[in-house]
């Protein structure tokens, strides 16, 4: 009896030297917290320089060498809690989700009373949705086939057989959507109009002048005229006057009219589309007033 105990002790001993280590090992890869007194000054120096190092593999996308270099830096200077935060950001880069939930709910715990605990509940709100819905969809069993019916026997001679019913005709095409309001054209083109109107009424009353000014020079006191084309350039300049001015007027009538009919119009109001939801943007907090920008 004594000996098969003996034996059995072995074997449970050598169990336990040769036990893998699970996700149990993996709950206690953070050290235990200290507190800052107990941490001398050469090792919260080296555990700067380590950070450093894991801070530039970071920036390289080296997440697992980045996850490494920012523990060994916990490990030598455990009373700085808000490397935590820094880890969840490396395991969130890297697509570990799970790990980052397990990051920052050690950090909750081991400074209750930091100033960025709502930042923090709120990453880990998004982190454990994000999770929920990659979560594999469940297989569903294939239908089972359907049972084979027997053909039916073919009619016999004396039975007639009905014409099939036609097909159903086809559904009808779904009305157009009705076309987006907004101003028309129609009071652009009058204003337009009006514009080139008034346009052409200031280039006749312009020639007109001219003319009238060139038939005063020739005829001062329009009694006395040194040629009848004098005369006659002067009544044509007033003609052209007259006419340009009665454009000028008209062409500016209709141009406000235009422009009025314009502002009078009403657009249909059409509503706006939703809005994409925006996710509000997380900072991942710095430790011994560091961020991720700074130093340790």
């Amino acid at each position: 009896m004594r000996s098969i105990r003996h034996w059995l002790l072995v074997l449970a001993f050598g169990a336990t030297l040769f036990a893998v280590p699970g996700r149990a090992d993996e709950a206690n890869d953070y050290p235990a917290a200290c507190d800052a007194s107990k941490v001398t000054p050469t090792d919260r120096d080296r555990a700067h320089t380590v950070f450093i190092s894991g801070k530039g593999f970071l920036e390289e996308s080296n997440y697992d060498k980045a996850i490494g270099y920012f523990k060994d830096a916990y490990s030598i200077d455990c009373s700085v809690h808000g490397i935590l935060p820094i880890i969840a950001t490396a395991y969130e880069r890297k697509g570990d989700k799970a790990e980052a939930v397990r990051a920052l709910d050690e950090y909750l715990k081991r400074a209750p009373n930091a100033a960025d605990h709502e930042v923090i509940e709120r990453r880990i709100r998004n982190l454990k949705d994000q999770l929920s819905h990659e979560q594999p969809a469940p297989t569903v069993a294939p239908p089972a086939p359907a049972p084979s019916v027997a053909p039916a026997p073919p009619p016999a001679a004396s039975e007639t057989i009905a014409p099939a019913p036609p097909p159903p005709p086809p559904p009808a095409a779904p009305p157009a959507p009705p076309s987006e309001g907004g101003h028309t054209a129609g009071p652009w083109i009058v204003t337009g109009v009006g514009g080139v109107a008034a346009l052409a009424g200031v280039i006749l009353f312009s020639v007109g002048t001219g003319d009238v000014s060139s038939a005063d020079n020739q005829c001062p006191d329009r009694g006395h005229c040194a040629s009848q084309s004098a005369v006659d350039s002067g009544n044509r300049g007033i003609q052209l006057k007259n006419a340009g001015g009665g454009l000028i007027a008209g062409g500016l009538v209709v141009a406000a009219a235009g422009l009025i009919w314009h502002f009078l119009e009403k657009p249909s109001e059409h509503s706006a589309a939703a809005s994409a939801p925006t996710l509000e943007p997380v900072a991942a907090p710095g430790y011994a007033g560091v961020t991720m920008h700074g130093a340790f």
